[in-house]
């Protein structure tokens, strides 16, 4: 399993519980540290701190490699190929990242979605103060962030993952779900 952009390895935790070997890999020495230090139960996630786009993923290495929030960062024409050639045949490809919006339907979805998404953050979140420099940091991320449209996700993906499954989620979301063919 490989798990890119793990921040502070909570999903990576999630994953180390139904997988046997979790390779977590992020651009941060930082985010991979406090990953370490939340982690040390877990004997098998190998943290590392990677430039995903400039790491030589050994072929046909993992069964399933996946991604939250994390690829809008990257130009993923040019991740995706390596994705493929490090997948075993038969194994699968998750992602899940961040829409942009697209058209005015796009925009009415938020009459849902804001309340919601405030009711959730709210519910999980209520003991936990951020601090004023989190917060800052927060806003000063999501000012330089750049997302892609559903369609311009559904045309990436499908076009260099025949047959990539390809949705639209509320709370500005999309998911790709990709299964390499099996070896002939």
């Amino acid at each position: 399993m490989l798990d890119i952009g793990c921040g502070t390895g909570e999903f990576s935790r999630l994953l180390a519980k139904r997988f046997e070997t979790v390779v977590a890999i992020d651009l941060s020495p930082n985010m991979i540290e406090v990953a370490k230090q939340r982690s040390q139960q877990f004997s098998n996630i190998d943290f590392q701190v990677v430039d995903v786009l400039q790491w030589q993923a050994p072929a046909e290495q993992f069964d399933m490699i996946v991604s939250i929030a994390t690829l809008h960062h990257l130009p993923v024409e040019n991740l995706l190929p390596n994705l493929k050639a490090a997948l075993k045949p038969g194994g699968r490809i998750i992602i899940l990242d961040l829409l942009e919006y697209e058209n005015m339907l796009d925009k009415l979805s938020d009459f849902i979605a804001v309340p919601l998404n405030w009711l959730f953050h709210t519910l999980k979140s209520r003991h936990v103060q951020k601090s004023p420099l989190a917060a800052a940091a927060l806003r000063e991320h999501l000012r330089t962030d750049k997302y892609l449209t559903f369609s311009q996700a559904r045309r990436i993906y499908t076009s260099l993952l025949k047959r990539a499954k390809v949705r639209k989620h509320l709370f500005w979301r999309y998911s790709v779900v990709w299964e390499k063919p099996s070896a002939a």
